[in-house]
């Protein structure tokens, strides 16, 4: 049941008038119910892995909450975590794993049939595990107490707007708000129908609309010039921004409608001026997962320069291993660890490890100062620029030898001929829908970072909000891609 979908309208409806029309006191075991009934759509064997997980993590949270003793603490913790990461690992690597095992067999001399166990990836898991061990972990450190209610907390793991692809949440900030703040009011139901609409705009309007031509460049780079090339690799940075953050916008503007506050996940990335600020604004609820349970237990900056630079090289790798079981995105979070590293390293030398630290990985502090600000935000934003779109090479191909083709490619750029464009998906139409509306959310990004009491006064404006209304339902009803593609992160 995807967001871009009919039968998710439907059962969001439905829902919706249950939920308004139930008594505040049954809500949560409503908003419960229909998160099990969302996530079972996919596939009804998936709930046994979500309510597993539920299951493991509640009652290790009880018993370390309740044990008198540091060692019962710690084996609860240490149950938990493995349970969680085993069957993490097992779902989403264990075939890599074995690929591997055989690659490495025949380097060395020994020849292994293939081994695979052709296991399906249950939706989100990577989501709600990482969710669910953040709350284990937080209870042992005391960051917060274990919740008593199996319903406040099953509601935690599985509530269906940020279920699939985030934000990833903590226990501190949304289980209070499902025991006191599952309500509406027309306010929430206007703001949160703007924000699912931008996000849903992003993802039809956008992302799918120039799916095709990524998708067809990608499939098979060599037989494309560098012109072509260049071009997917700067629509699939479009792509998978749209996708991401129109899910994202999408989640918590549909939890808005509910009463529920969502983190924000995106800060229009694009506009960073360094990769350092390109981390803060992108995919946060993630970044700054890795930072508090990875990082900061690796010794974070509090240590030597070179572990210091080890840690942020692990916590990148671990990341770009989080994304797929494939050795091209290890090496896009290592290619972006490096330049994190390379870009403290000559820009901040004379500073302290615990100033460079917080500067490469406090990944949500809004209004932090440019760290290129010295050499100009231009050139800063061109860098950063082109750091993220060369690892967004490794993070689409299928292999190394693709990726390596296309950055080589760019150097013999070739003609650009509207035949090829027609042959990949994308006719003039598309082309002139896909510009005039990439367009527009430039404008948008542009008064989000820059202006957004701008965006305020407008939606304040009744005129202005109603015909922005009219424009976007216009827009996603007329030209929208309503093809059935998932989400990107999905597949994560």
């Amino acid at each position: 049941m995807r967001f871009n979908s009919f039968e998710f309208v439907v059962f969001f409806a439905a829902f919706f008038l249950v939920f308004v029309s139930a008594p505040k006191t049954c809500r949560p075991l409503i908003v419960l119910i229909a998160s099990y009934v969302f996530y079972a759509a996919w596939r009804a064997s998936f709930l046994l892995l979500l309510l597993a997980t539920t299951i493991v993590d509640f009652s290790a949270a009880l018993v370390i909450d309740s044990a008198k003793s540091a060692l019962a603490r710690r084996a609860a913790l240490a149950t938990a975590l493995t349970i969680n990461l085993g069957i993490l690992f097992f779902v989403k690597y264990a075939d890599f794993a074995l690929n591997n095992l055989v690659k490495a067999a025949g380097l060395a001399g020994v020849e292994m049939p293939p081994l695979a166990l052709n296991l399906i990836l249950p939706l989100g898991v990577s989501f709600y595990t990482f969710q669910s061990v953040g709350y284990t972990v937080d209870v042992y450190n005391r960051v917060c107490r274990a919740e008593r209610n199996p319903i406040y907390y099953a509601l935690y793991v599985a509530f269906f707007p940020q279920l699939i692809a985030g934000p990833i949440e903590r226990a501190s900030h949304v289980v209070g708000q499902y025991k006191t703040r599952l309500a509406t009011s027309p306010d929430r139901i206007a703001s949160g129908l703007w924000l699912a609409g931008w996000g849903l705009f992003k993802k039809v309007c956008i992302a799918d609309v120039v799916a095709p031509f990524v998708n067809g460049v990608f499939a098979n780079p060599t037989s494309f010039d560098g012109g072509y090339t260049a071009l997917a690799t700067a629509l699939f940075a479009v792509q998978i921004y749209c996708d991401f953050s129109g899910y994202s916008d999408i989640a918590i503007g549909v939890a808005r409608m509910m009463g529920i506050d969502l983190m924000i996940n995106f800060r229009q990335p694009y506009f960073a001026s360094s990769v350092t600020e390109f981390w803060r604004r992108w995919h946060i609820s993630l970044s700054t997962w890795f930072r508090d349970y990875v990082y900061i237990p690796l010794g974070g900056s509090r240590t030597t320069t070179p572990k210091w630079a080890r840690n942020t090289l692990l916590v990148f790798g671990v990341s770009g291993l989080w994304h797929g079981a494939n050795w091209t995105f290890v090496f896009w979070g290592l290619w972006h660890g490096c330049a994190l590293v390379i870009e403290d390293l000559v820009r901040r030398s004379p500073l302290s490890p615990d100033t460079r630290a917080a500067e490469a990985m406090d990944v949500a502090s809004a209004g932090a100062r440019c760290p290129m600000v010295s050499i100009g935000q231009g050139i800063g934003a061109t860098y950063a620029l082109a750091v993220v779109l060369v690892g967004w090479v490794f993070f689409r191909a299928r292999s190394f030898s693709d990726a390596m083709y296309v950055i080589q490619s760019w150097a013999h750029p070739g003609r650009l001929q509207y035949g090829t464009f027609k042959m990949l998906g994308m006719p003039s139409v598309e082309i002139l829908q896909a510009t005039v509306n990439m367009l527009a959310l430039i404008v948008v990004d542009s008064l989000l970072a820059f202006k957004p009491q701008s965006l305020q006064r407008c939606r304040a404006n009744n005129a202005l909000a109603t015909l922005g209304a009219v424009i976007l339902i216009y827009d996603i009803g007329l030209w929208g891609a309503f093809g059935g593609l998932d989400f990107i992160y999905f597949q994560f």
